[in-house]
């Protein structure tokens, strides 16, 4: 089975320093108007009423039985909140939430996925480099920004905007900018020492560190706590689309099925099936090659994984990953 080659040196660059990663795919929803949060509020998983400027949280939008729609990272300003959805599906996440606008709602969503660049530094030393580059809100006495919160800056005649994002590599940033400024902002990172890492790269990194994706972990066919996106979950906030399901197996402390990393002794397929004993123990979602060798993620019942029961996919054996 053929697989994307990963480099070898931009895994030990991510391992050692810091990569780039162009993650414009993502999808950027500005939404404004008084009620801004309420809404999301009542419609996903997160308490998110109170997010001041500069703050932001992640929280997962759900149907009426808990299964995920999309994870949002939520970006608060003075005037507006900003929404990072998965790959690609802005316009899915915007007709959706605006079908459940009430007639008294102050609510206005603009899709500006177009207009924006997005970045992505991931690496043990992505503070340094993001400091060195001119972020100085990266390096802050208290230990550098919280994650998901976000600060401007101006660099070289652009302003950009450094957002703290979930770790890959050991740490990670996001760096969002006008998609006037992509190609100086993108120079400008380049000239700290940062090296470029395609998607096929990232993607490797991403499943090493067991951070799941849009369209892969993340689809309707989970609920957030089997994607372990706990601190998505407020288990104290009032109502919200799925929350009585997510609250009964949060409540039950008992879960069908669990996302975790995945080494395989062979290539296998995205879907391929995980059996033990010959019965079947869940699937897989994301499959990488590299350094590490056949590397994957996938979901796992509960009872195989409390049994430590081998898995297999046909003929290969897999093993669970730390």
């Amino acid at each position: 089975m053929a697989q994307t080659q990963i480099d070898p040196n931009v895994v030990q660059a991510a391992q050692e320093t810091a990569v780039l990663v162009d993650r414009s795919s993502l999808g950027i929803l500005k939404i404004t108007g008084e009620t801004r949060l309420d809404l999301i509020n009542r419609m996903s998983t997160q308490a998110v009423n109170g997010l001041q400027s500069g703050e932001g949280t992640a929280t997962v939008l759900t149907t009426d039985i808990g299964r995920i729609i999309d994870r949002l990272i939520l970006y608060a300003a003075n005037d507006a909140v900003y929404a990072l959805t998965g790959e690609n599906n802005s316009d899915n996440i915007a007709r959706y939430l605006m079908r459940f606008v009430f007639f008294n709602d102050d609510f206005h969503l603009q899709d500006v996925s177009g207009e924006t660049a997005v970045f992505a530094i991931y690496g043990p030393q992505a503070g340094e480099k993001l400091f060195q580059a001119g972020f100085s809100d990266v390096d802050l006495p208290t230990g550098g920004l919280p994650l998901h919160h976000w600060r401007q800056a101006e660099l070289g005649g652009a302003t950009a905007y450094l957002h703290r994002a979930d770790p890959v590599a050991g740490n990670g940033y996001l760096v969002m900018t006008q998609e006037a400024d992509r190609a100086a902002l993108w120079a400008h990172l380049l000239s700290v020492g940062l090296v470029v890492a395609d998607e096929a790269a990232f993607d490797y990194l991403r499943i090493e560190a067991g951070l799941p994706r849009f369209g892969r972990e993340i689809s309707g066919d989970y609920i957030p706590l089997e994607t372990g996106l706990w601190d998505d979950v407020s288990f104290k906030k009032g109502c919200y689309t799925g929350q009585e399901i997510i609250a009964r197996m949060e409540s039950r402390g008992r879960l069908a099925k669990k996302l975790v990393k995945l080494q395989m002794a062979a290539p296998v397929e995205v879907g391929a099936e995980l059996t033990a004993v010959g019965k079947n123990a869940g699937s897989i979602t994301s499959t990488a090659v590299g350094p590490n060798g056949a590397i994957g993620l996938g979901y796992v019942k509960t009872a195989v994984l409390d049994a430590g029961t081998e898995l297999m996919s046909g003929e290969t054996a897999v093993a669970l990953r730390p």
